[in-house]
């Protein structure tokens, strides 16, 4: 998986592309919680519109990882999943957990390509 980040006071943004899957996968992503609950960003975006597949074992890391998002105070939201990527949510009914948005309703910057 390929990531691409933008901190900004209080909001932490980033854009998610390929597969999130296996041990490195579901690593990537939770280094990403940390690093946002870290820098204490009121708003965690990940952009998703790119994101070609969350396998079960990330989903289940990031399920781990709400608590300390909660804790921190960090509102998460995902913009712009695929169709197939936002069935992998409602299979394992993550998008009960999550705030799931289409790509337009995310408004603010995003990470720049290098």
């Amino acid at each position: 998986m390929d990531i691409l980040k933008l901190s900004q006071p209080n909001v932490f943004v980033v854009s998610l592309r390929g597969k999130c899957e296996g041990e490195q996968g579901a690593k990537q992503l939770v280094d990403l919680l940390r690093e946002a609950t870290q820098k204490q960003a009121g708003t965690l975006w990940l952009l998703c519109q790119e994101l070609t597949a969350i396998d079960f074992r990330a989903q289940q890391a990031l399920l781990r990882h709400l608590p300390f998002l909660q804790q921190a105070r960090i509102k998460l939201t995902l913009c712009g999943l695929q169709p197939a990527v936002q069935r992998q949510f409602e299979a394992s009914g993550l998008n009960t957990l999550i705030s799931l948005l289409p790509s337009e309703a995310y408004k603010g910057p995003r990470p720049i390509l290098r």
